[in-house]
């Protein structure tokens, strides 16, 4: 993810609360999409889901739910704060089995919605919260204190078939670059619940572009994060308190 790549009069497709996102050279590449099938706005209307909000089906840009959430506490050894009942019970499947986007949310500073979809040829079972680690531009991790929380709810076991996404949201608190304290990511590793491995994860911008295809360069000063509870499904997992 080298800035030498990016063409520093391309396109802007952010610089919101601290965080720069800045697209490069050629095409934008295509928004994400979900394989768990589209919905009319119609059905949208009798399945309770407000419009505008991330749901199976529909790109990234999530909007605001009205779901009720609430923040777990205690602290884990690692520094990362877990919550009260947490009953991770693993992945039969290895982190790599996953291909994981991070989707910068539009007008909503530090929200990215996550989506990590089964790359393998097998049925992969979570349950619990993705681990989430920033990296800077040498690929180095940082220590940025994380806390896990029961948004949009707690740990739910469910079943992913090969193709299919499951979702889960990660607020990042910004700090000052010139801070010590504060983290300056250009990336994140993610690992799944249970795994001991993690996989770099692909930047989709708001306007499609993707550090994945080295069309979009991000920085991120990171002074803390929340990490939500992965979910078979997209609605409520990016409203944070």
């Amino acid at each position: 993810m080298l800035l030498n790549r990016t063409r520093t009069l391309g396109a802007i497709s952010g610089l919101v609360g601290g965080a720069l996102l800045l697209a490069g050279c050629g095409q934008p590449a295509a928004a994400p999409q979900n394989t768990q099938g589209t919905a009319s706005d119609a059905s949208e209307s009798a399945a309770g889901i407000a419009p505008g909000e991330f749901h199976p089906g529909q790109s990234a840009g999530e909007g605001k739910s009205t779901s009720d959430s609430k923040p777990a506490a205690g602290t884990t050894a690692g520094g990362q704060a877990s919550g009260s009942g947490q009953r991770t019970t693993g992945a039969k499947c290895t982190s790599s089995d996953f291909k994981v986007d991070l989707n910068v949310q539009p007008d909503r500073p530090g929200v990215l919605l996550m989506a990590v979809t089964n790359n393998s040829q097998k049925v992969c079972d979570l349950n619990g919260w993705p681990t989430v680690t920033p990296l800077d531009m040498s690929n180095s991790t940082g220590d940025v204190p994380t806390q896990q929380v029961e948004i949009p709810g707690g740990p739910t076991e469910f079943s992913l078939d090969p193709g299919e996404t499951g979702f889960a949201g990660v607020l990042i608190e910004f700090g000052d670059k010139g801070d010590s304290n504060t983290f300056v990511a250009t990336g994140f590793q993610v690992g799944v619940p249970g795994a001991s491995d993690a996989v770099n994860t692909n930047i989709i911008g708001t306007d499609g572009t993707s550090s994945e295809n080295g069309g979009l360069y991000a920085e991120f000063p990171i002074k803390s994060m929340k990490v939500g509870t992965l979910q078979p499904a997209a609605q409520g997992v990016t409203v944070f308190d």
